[in-house]
């Protein structure tokens, strides 16, 4: 039996097997790969889907690589921050625990701190990552900011922010240290009223004039006259003459107190009956006989003088008028009563009672004129007469006693600004800051202040801060010196002693005090200690006045700050060293607090206290509160400044009279920012996408007003230096932490390094989220894109393990089959 060679059916076993072991073959494969296939090709219809999905996955994987250089830079640059605003917190709390001890270099341990600290933040705002300054904004190849030493001290000819302090505290002081305001003298005026509008007639007496020529050949028939009650026999044959004298021989003889008249012929012969003053009338009465009247040209009637009672537009009877100049007054009650005013010549007789100036009435019109004669008398009109009856248009007129104070050039922007004026002193007026350049002041009037009363100037300082200077009228011990007493042999009073009077407004409820107890062998001790204790045995005590011996003179004092008088007998005074002009206490004690005025014992003195004051406390503000301030804004204008903004300096030299600023240049200034200052805003100077839609902005600047604020109140602490012998050192130092710890606070619209911190955080959530999310769309991506590129491993294990067995079976019997023969198979 012949055997032949394969046949179509062996082909197709030979190649089943071959199937068999590629399949095996890749699917042991797939086992070792966990792939489907290692071509695109392979993957079958979802090779799309696969480079979908590896695209976006490999997309994700860069958003990641940017996510992390982007989460390490946020990290440092939080780090950095934490330690800005550590560093102005250790600074501010300090501050409230500042005590002013200075050390060799003229700085206290405080200033020390805030060198050290500005140290800190300056290192912090230098801060690399990698090779990039992190507060560079868009130069992160260069350092952000300048060393502590360069900023307070400059480089070379460029100046730092010490020197920058120095010629703004020149400017802002000027010359005179007053903080460039004038203070010019005091100025005072009386106070006057001046009637302008009467139109009373002058006084004038009442005349009642004949009819008839008396001249020759007149001769009268006689009769009686009846005149002011006065009866006047008139001879028959009586010429003019002769009736003339008649009558004035009988007003001669006339009782007393009689309204007398004065008879005259005019130039035609005619009688004329005069009043004898503006107060008398003349009255001719019905005695008279008719035919007498008849031929002397007379009629009966009064004839009325003309005076203020009289007259249209005068007073009437019962009307009154007051006049007052200070605490002098005078009443007048108008009438013809006793004691009663009805001229303008009695009128002016009773206002010459007049002290602390005069009063007067023009007699020609009515016109009243009343004059202080020093700048204390308030003038007042009262009573139930018009004012206006005496041409008056007002009833008061008070002096002027004014203390100004005035900005010394106009559109100036260093020193102290007027900012308001105000007083509690009743009376007294104030003019708000006006004019250019402005000025403003107090007029106290003519009344003194009371104790407590306060004059309260108000200042704007260079650092935009606001000063208020409340000056506090005190009532001081008021003294009365002796000088050149106790001249007799041994230093005794001598002489025959007599008593004296003391007087003060509340000892002994007012009334002069009567001491007699001198004797001519007292020396000053002993004399004050007699006048002392008579003044203690009082029922009501000494009221604060006391006497006592003070280098061989008795010094008479009220503790209660009023005014003291003595008096009596005039050698004794002498002896005790009070002559005529030395009897009233004047001299009064400086006040013991800062920013207090004695009230004096006039006017005149009280206003030069307040005058005083003015110029000692500005000068003590200025050099404390206002050297701080200025301080404070050189340092504003040091820091506030960068490539874009020219630091601002002084116009000088001279300092101490510049006006304006001007910008520095890079060859006399330092810049304390060196990094990038452009226009955009600091976050967007570094920008990453960390998504398709998403961009964060994680850019710095030192310059931002969250670093320059603390930045530049610490430096301006550390930069200023004081000296053991100021003695407004320690008032500046507390001005200086006192503004320094108020800038380190929590202001109102402020950018604040939380603020930046905030932004940061703000990305880093970003940040944050977007890692979030693309883990999990990784994770998503990744299983789906196993879905279509992988196996499922245990089901290509089973078929493995199924294929093996089929493929050994299959192996097996063919290689039975090619042994089969016939022998065999036989």
């Amino acid at each position: 039996m012949a055997i032949s060679g394969l046949g179509t059916q062996s082909l197709l076993q030979v190649e089943r097997l071959v199937s068999m072991r590629r399949q095996l073959d890749d699917l042991q494969r797939q086992l070792g790969t966990q792939k489907r296939s290692d071509t695109y090709a392979g993957i079958g219809l979802d090779r799309g889907l696969t480079i979908s999905l590896r695209t976006k996955l490999a997309g994700i994987a860069g958003f990641d690589g940017s996510i992390q250089q982007v989460d390490s830079r946020l990290k440092l640059a939080q780090t950095a921050l934490a330690d800005l605003d550590s560093a102005a917190r250790t600074v501010k709390t300090a501050i409230p625990k500042a005590t002013y001890v200075i050390d060799q270099g003229g700085r206290t341990q405080d200033q020390a701190t805030a060198r050290g600290q500005l140290d800190r933040m300056l290192g912090a705002l230098n801060t690399q990552f990698g090779d990039q300054y992190i507060f560079s904004g868009l130069s992160p190849d260069k350092a952000a900011v300048a060393t502590t030493d360069e900023i307070l001290n400059g480089v070379g000819p460029r100046a730092g922010l010490i020197r920058l302090i120095t010629e703004r505290n020149q400017a802002d002081l000027g010359a005179s240290g007053l903080g460039r305001l004038v203070i010019p003298a005091t100025t005072s005026t009386s106070g006057s009223l001046a009637g302008t509008t009467a139109t009373l007639a002058p006084d004038a007496p009442a005349v009642a004039t004949g009819t008839a020529n008396l001249g020759a050949p007149y001769a009268s028939a006689g009769g009686t006259l009846d005149l002011n009650g006065i009866t006047v026999s008139i001879p028959p044959g009586a010429d003019g003459a002769a009736v003339r004298d008649a009558i004035n021989t009988a007003m001669a003889a006339a009782p007393p107190g009689t309204p007398l008249v004065t008879a005259s012929l005019d130039g035609s012969n005619r009688l004329v009956l005069t009043g004898a003053d503006a107060d008398t009338a003349v009255a001719i009465g019905a005695g008279s006989t008719p035919a007498l009247l008849a031929e002397l040209g007379l009629s009966t009637g009064t004839t009325n003088p003309t005076n203020l009672l009289t007259q249209a537009g005068g007073v009437t009877a019962g009307q009154t008028l007051t006049v007052a100049i200070g605490a002098s007054t005078v009443a007048v009650t108008f009438g013809t009563g006793a004691g009663q005013v009805s001229t303008m010549a009695e009128l002016n007789a009773a206002l010459g009672a007049l002290t602390g100036g005069t009063a007067a009435v023009n007699p020609a019109n009515g016109n009243l004129t009343v004059t202080a004669s020093s700048s204390t008398g308030v003038i007042r009109i009262g009573g139930t007469a018009t004012a206006a009856t005496f041409g008056l248009a007002a009833t008061s007129a008070s002096p002027t006693n004014v203390v100004s104070i005035g900005e010394d050039v106009a559109g100036s922007v260093f020193g102290f600004k007027l900012s308001a004026i105000a007083t509690t002193v009743a009376g007294a007026s104030v003019t708000q800051p006006a004019g250019s350049p402005k000025t403003m002041s107090v007029d106290l009037g003519g009344t003194l202040p009371k104790a407590g009363d306060t004059v309260t100037l108000s200042f704007t300082l260079p650092d935009g801060t606001n000063e208020n200077l409340v000056l506090t009228a005190v009532a001081t011990p008021k003294s009365l010196v002796g000088a050149g007493g106790f001249a007799a042999p041994g230093a005794v009073l001598g002489g025959a002693p007599g008593p004296i009077t003391i007087q003060a407004p509340t000892l002994n409820g007012g009334v002069p005090v009567t001491i007699s107890t001198l004797t001519a062998s007292d020396t000053a001790s002993t004399a004050s200690a007699k006048i002392s204790a008579a003044l203690a045995a009082l029922p009501g005590g000494n009221a604060g006045v006391t006497a006592t011996n003070v280098g061989g003179q008795v010094v008479l004092k009220s503790t209660a700050g009023e005014q003291v008088v003595v008096g009596g007998d005039s050698p004794t005074l002498d002896g005790l060293g009070f002559p005529a002009g030395n009897r009233i206490a004047t001299v009064v004690d400086a006040p013991t607090e800062a920013n207090q005025f004695a009230i004096g014992t006039t006017q005149a003195e009280t206003l030069a206290n307040l005058h005083a004051l003015v110029n000692t406390s500005v000068g003590t503000l200025a050099r404390t509160s206002l050297a701080a301030a200025s301080a404070v804004q050189a340092a504003n204008e040091f820091f506030n400044a960068d490539g874009a903004h020219p630091v601002k300096r002084v116009a000088g030299p001279p300092f101490d009279s510049a006006t304006a600023l001007v910008d520095g240049t890079d060859a006399d200034t330092l810049k304390w920012y060196t990094g990038e200052a452009g226009p955009t805003s600091a976050r967007s100077t570094s920008t990453a996408r960390i998504d398709p839609e998403i961009t964060v902005a994680y850019g710095l600047r030192a310059n931002e007003q969250a670093f320059r604020i603390p930045l530049a109140n610490i430096a301006a602490m550390a930069a200023v230096s004081f000296s053991p012998s100021d003695t407004d050192g320690q008032g500046r130092f507390m001005a200086l932490m006192q503004r320094v710890g108020t800038n380190l606070g929590n202001e109102q619209g402020v950018q604040k390094i939380g603020d930046v911190m905030a932004d940061l955080g703000g990305a880093q959530a970003s940040v944050k989220t977007a890692k979030e999310r693309h883990t999990q769309a990784s994770a998503t991506l990744t299983d789906l894109l196993e879905s279509v590129e992988g196996v499922p491993m245990e089901e290509t294990a089973s078929v493995i393990l199924a294929l093996q067995t089929s493929l050994s079976a299959s192996l097996q019997t063919t290689a039975m089959l090619s042994k089969l023969n016939l022998t065999n198979f036989l």
